[in-house]
């Protein structure tokens, strides 16, 4: 019994020598006047002790040197008071106010109460499937952090111990929030941290445009209204003090999106940048390329190889019914291998290198007996989409290397084909074509297909 009360009477004297150097004297005409000075000199008195203490830790760990230099700076403009004793005399006619922090208990059971409140909030963080929502959970639950560790330390200062931990501390925190923010969970998170320091007002947000392109996508046009809602905007240009700017590109499996806010005399005010997965992406962004201008890019060598295609039907060949039966053949001026790209140039149109049997055979031989000979490709039906129809075929007089044929996006896990936007294609299979060896050439054919006239009506 002796000596628990000999440890509780040590703890007391250790106590009273830390909270001696942690108090607050004031003067003044009023005893308030003395009262908000002496809490003036605690609150400085304080900083003082979380300051000195981060500088005997600079050299012993460097992770504990900015933990607590984080804190000092914090502590820099608030310093939290919990309740202190204001002990009141005279002195040279003056009120003297003396603030002692007499109570550590209250420091304890304040950050165990705000640690409990981070855990009910965090409680589904680590296994909650809903990114964008822990994101927002995390983001609200900062000012709470940041709270905590104001708190936190007034207490290292005091020696105070025992108080709860949060489950997830506010290093985790920022580190997830840090990760969230360099890939959004979503649209709606990528344009707040692509604004998130744009606090300036009457900002008009131009067009987001593809990079290097004039067209406004459709993810372009919803992305451009989404920044909107996240800044002080105007929907006037000319009422705009302040110009954000917006562009895009593809990388991989991720668009970047970099972003800057410009003043009227052209200056760069903020920048800022974000990696967007592609998947996140469910609407047009790439912005939809003319055939004819990506035919214009490709220029063919001077060549005396010539291929012609036609199509053959009961009907007019330029005009194509629904289910009506057709027949493909190419006649070629030179032996040598020639594959097809069809092409519907429809809104919901599609691109495929065409099929020549059943197991997807793409390239059709003409062997020497069949120079200037129409050699039948196949037999096909028309089927939707319908519109304007285009029809290309690449020869070559050297056999193709293969990988230099199909682009490996276009195959599905077996080796059928997948279907792809018009452009795209076209525009890959002319890469591929032009890096092909030898002598080469192409043609194209245009026609149109229609639904039954039923259907029509």
């Amino acid at each position: 019994m002796n000596k628990l009360i000999l440890f509780l009477f040590m703890c007391l004297i250790s106590f009273n020598a830390y909270s001696a150097d942690l108090q607050g004297i004031g003067y003044g005409s009023t005893m308030e006047e003395a009262k908000q000075e002496a809490l003036s000199d605690l609150s400085a008195s304080v900083k003082v002790q979380v300051y000195s203490k981060h500088e005997q830790t600079t050299y012993k760990n460097k992770n504990k040197i900015k933990s607590d230099y984080t804190r000092w700076t914090k502590l820099s403009t608030n310093v939290p008071l919990l309740n202190p004793s204001i002990y009141y005399s005279k002195e040279n006619g003056k009120h003297k106010a003396t603030a002692v922090i007499d109570n550590p208990a209250l420091y304890s059971k304040k950050l165990t109460d705000i640690a409990e409140r981070i855990d009910e909030m965090t409680k589904n963080i680590k296994t909650g499937s809903d990114k964008t929502l822990n994101y927002r959970v995390l983001k609200s639950v900062q000012s709470l952090y940041d709270e905590y560790e104001s708190y936190q330390a007034v207490a290292d200062v005091l020696g105070i111990k025992d108080y709860l931990l949060p489950r997830i501390s506010s290093a985790e925190a920022l580190k997830m929030i840090l990760e969230m923010q360099e890939t959004p969970p979503s649209l709606e998170v990528a344009a707040e941290v692509l604004t998130k320091d744009m606090n300036e007002k009457n900002i008009y947000v131009a067009p987001v445009m593809y990079a290097g392109k004039e067209n406004i996508t459709e993810f372009g046009a919803f992305f451009k209204d989404m920044l909107s809602t996240k800044v002080n905007s105007v929907e006037v240009e000319e009422d705009g003090r302040n110009k954000l700017r917006c562009s895009y590109t593809q990388s991989g499996n991720d668009i970047i999106m970099a972003c800057s806010l410009i003043t009227g005399i052209s200056k760069v005010l903020k920048s800022s940048a974000v990696k967007i997965p592609k998947e996140l992406v469910t609407m047009q962004a790439v912005p939809k390329t003319d055939t004819s201008s990506i035919l214009n890019t490709y220029t063919p060598l001077k060549t005396d190889y010539k291929i012609w295609i036609k199509i053959s039907t009961d009907g007019d060949p330029t005009f194509l019914r629904e289910n009506e039966p057709f027949t493909l053949f190419v006649k070629a001026n030179k032996a040598g291998y020639i594959y097809f790209i069809t092409m519907n140039n429809a809104v919901d149109g599609e691109a495929n290198i065409l099929p020549l049997d059943w197991n997807n055979k793409f390239i059709k031989y003409i062997d020497e007996k069949n120079i200037n000979k129409w050699v039948c490709i196949g037999h096909y039906r028309v089927k939707a989409p319908f519109g304007s129809e285009s029809l290309y075929a690449f020869g070559l007089e050297k056999e193709p290397m293969a990988e230099y044929i199909v682009p490996e996006y276009t195959l599905d896990k077996i080796g059928y084909l997948k279907n792809v936007r018009p452009e795209v294609l076209l525009q890959d299979v002319l890469y591929l074509f032009k890096r092909q060896q030898g002598d080469k050439t192409m043609t194209s054919i245009t026609f149109t297909t229609a639904p039954n006239r039923k259907k029509m009506q």
